[in-house]
C-alpha cells in the first residue's frame, strides 16, 4: 500500500470544569508519549487482535487492507500486520506516530486527526479503533465527521471495528488510580473528575519516570466524553453505515448497565 496516496497526503460523581476542554490532541500523549509503551507494558494487545479475528470470523470477512486509527504507538497495528494483514495508522499525536517505526513488524503511520480524515475513497476492508480512542472526540460533530470519513475510505462490505468507554465507566472514576506503590520505572498518579451536564470526563495525569536516564516529571490533562448508545447508532446511519452488533467488551453478549466498555460492530452500506 501507498501510504500518502491511501491518506491523501500527495496531493467524583458530579464536578465542574474550571477551564474549557482542549481541542482534540493539544495536551494528551504530547509528554507521555516516548514513555507510552512502558505505562502500556501490561496491556494484552494481542488478546484484543484475538478478539478482532474472532468478530471477522463471525461475520465471515477476510480484510486485506486495514487501518488502524488512532493508532497511538502501533502496537495493535504491528501485531495485526504481523498476522498477515495489510496495515497503515493514522494518529493525531505526532509523538505516538514516530513510535510506531519501531514495531517489529514496523507499522506504516502518518500523523491525521480523526476528526478530518483525509482518507482515500474505498481503500479498506476494515477499520478498527480500539482502547477508548475514540471517546476523546469530545464534540459530537467531530466524531459524526470521523465516521462519515471512516465509510468513505472502506469499501462497500468493509467493517468498522471501534470500542467505547460507557458514562459508568467515566462515571465512576476507574481513572482515578496510581501505581505510586510499585517499582516501576513509570510513576502515575491519575485523577478523573466527571462532569454530567457536559457528559465529559477529565482526568489529570502526573508522572515521574525514574528509569534509566535522567529523572523526568510531567504531566497531562486527558478529556473523553461519554456517548449514548443510540448517538452512536444514529451517527453510523448517517455515515451510511449498519450497525451490525454491540458486544459488552472481549464478549459476544449485549452490553448491561454495569458494562464499562462496549464494542461496536459496523458495516459499510452506502456507495457514493
Amino acid at each position: 500500500m501507498n501510504l500518502r496516496r491511501l491518506l491523501g497526503l500527495g496531493g467524583p460523581a458530579s464536578d465542574t470544569f474550571d477551564e474549557e476542554p482542549t481541542p482534540v490532541g493539544q495536551d494528551a500523549f504530547t509528554a507521555v508519549a516516548p514513555y507510552y509503551d512502558e505505562l502500556m507494558c501490561a496491556v494484552p494487545y494481542r488478546s484484543w487482535v484475538d478478539y478482532v479475528e474472532s468478530i471477522l470470523q463471525r461475520e465471515r470477512h477476510q480484510p486485506r487492507d486495514v487501518l488502524d486509527l488512532c493508532c497511538g504507538t502501533g502496537k495493535v497495528g504491528a501485531e495485526m500486520a504481523r498476522r498477515g494483514y495489510n496495515v497503515v495508522g493514522v494518529d493525531l499525536a505526532e509523538g505516538m506516530v514516530r513510535c510506531c517505526c519501531r514495531r517489529d513488524p514496523s507499522l506504516p503511520a502518518a500523523v491525521m486527526d480523526a476528526t478530518k480524515p483525509g482518507l482515500r475513497p474505498g481503500s479498506f476492508d476494515l477499520v478498527v479503533s480500539l482502547y477508548d480512542s475514540l471517546n476523546y472526540i469530545i464534540d459530537p460533530k467531530g466524531l459524526q465527521a470521523c465516521f462519515t470519513g471512516v465509510a468513505r475510505a472502506l469499501r462497500p462490505g468493509g467493517l468498522l471495528i471501534f470500542d467505547l468507554n460507557t458514562a459508568r465507566a467515566l462515571r465512576i472514576g476507574l481513572f482515578t488510580q496510581t501505581n505510586a506503590s510499585s517499582r516501576e520505572p513509570l510513576v502515575y498518579r491519575w485523577q478523573s473528575h466527571w462532569d454530567e451536564a457536559r457528559r465529559l470526563c477529565r482526568v489529570d495525569m502526573h508522572f515521574t519516570w525514574r528509569g534509566p536516564g535522567e529523572r523526568v516529571q510531567f504531566s497531562e490533562t486527558h478529556y473523553e466524553r461519554a456517548y449514548e448508545e443510540g448517538e452512536i447508532l444514529s451517527m453510523l446511519a448517517a455515515a451510511g453505515m449498519e450497525t451490525l452488533h454491540i458486544y459488552d467488551a472481549y464478549s459476544f453478549r449485549r452490553p448491561g448497565s454495569f458494562a464499562n466498555r462496549v464494542f461496536y460492530v459496523a458495516r459499510r452500506l452506502k456507495v457514493d
